[in-house]
């Protein structure tokens, strides 16, 4: 087993063992409370971490100037942006003593990330757009439109009931709306490689727009109750959408090795 085959395991395999720890565990005394909280805020900032680690571990399998390499460093840049506003989050709460207050400068990290990504499924999606079957690129824009209309539907009501200020209101519907988008961009490049092992590290990026659209939707419903800074099981999701997308970079890097 050569290093680089065992190096993700080594980093992916503990980050979701410590996650499943984390948020899986309940109730218990302060002390297991504290440490719970510690480790969630470690958690939600390593995951973004580990998940550019894979971005740029795949983009270095490219020559300079080839435009894979620009999709995949560019999906490092969106994590690099998460993990930012994650130190911002982190960094106010244990120097201040409270939580950081919504909308706050760590949302416009946030807001990069998932431009910054769909930039990153942009980019490939025109490179494969040629070689993907018609039916396959119908199919993928109606039924990601349909989703895309129901998700933001179902959050617009869900935000229109709460309290929030207008702009608390327009990110709330941002997150889950844009991640929602982001996965028929991320099933396209995996339709492109006719399901070969090429296929795979874009299924995993899918999969990991899924787990992001989800915490979408549950961070969306902790702010319309005022729950948001509590460390919520909710919060597994976002760890699982980034270890989606680490495992994405890496598989991306052993494929093209393989080939």
């Amino acid at each position: 087993m050569t290093r680089r085959s065992w190096l993700p395991k080594a980093i992916i395999g503990p980050l979701a063992v410590a996650a499943g720890i984390t948020y899986g565990l309940d109730g218990g005394g302060p002390g297991v409370q504290v440490a719970r909280h510690v480790m969630g805020a470690l958690l939600q900032l390593l995951a973004p971490l580990v998940a550019g680690l894979g971005c740029l571990t795949a983009a270095r399998a490219y020559a300079r100037g080839d435009r894979e390499r620009a999709v995949w460093m560019t999906g490092a840049w969106a994590t690099l942006a998460w993990a930012a506003g994650r130190a911002v989050f982190t960094g106010h709460e244990w120097i201040a003593g409270k939580a950081l207050p919504f909308p706050s400068l760590a949302d416009g990290f946030f807001v990069a990330f998932y431009l910054l990504l769909g930039t990153a499924l942009c980019l490939e999606a025109r490179l494969v757009w040629p070689v993907v079957e018609r039916p396959v690129r119908r199919n993928l824009a109606v039924y990601g439109g349909l989703a895309w209309a129901l998700a933001l539907s179902m959050v617009l009501v869900s935000v229109a009931q709460s309290q929030a200020s207008v702009l608390e209101k327009a990110l709330a519907a941002f997150y889950p709306a844009a991640a929602v988008l982001l996965v028929p961009a991320g099933l396209l490049p995996a339709a492109g490689f006719r399901g070969g092992t090429s296929a795979y590290p874009w299924l995993a990026v899918a999969m990991a727009a899924v787990c992001l659209a989800a915490a979408s939707f549950g961070f969306t419903s902790l702010i319309r109750h005022g729950l948001h800074p509590a460390v919520h099981r909710a919060d597994a999701l976002w760890v699982a959408g980034f270890v989606f997308l680490a495992v994405g970079g890496f598989w991306q890097r052993a494929a093209l090795e393989e080939a």
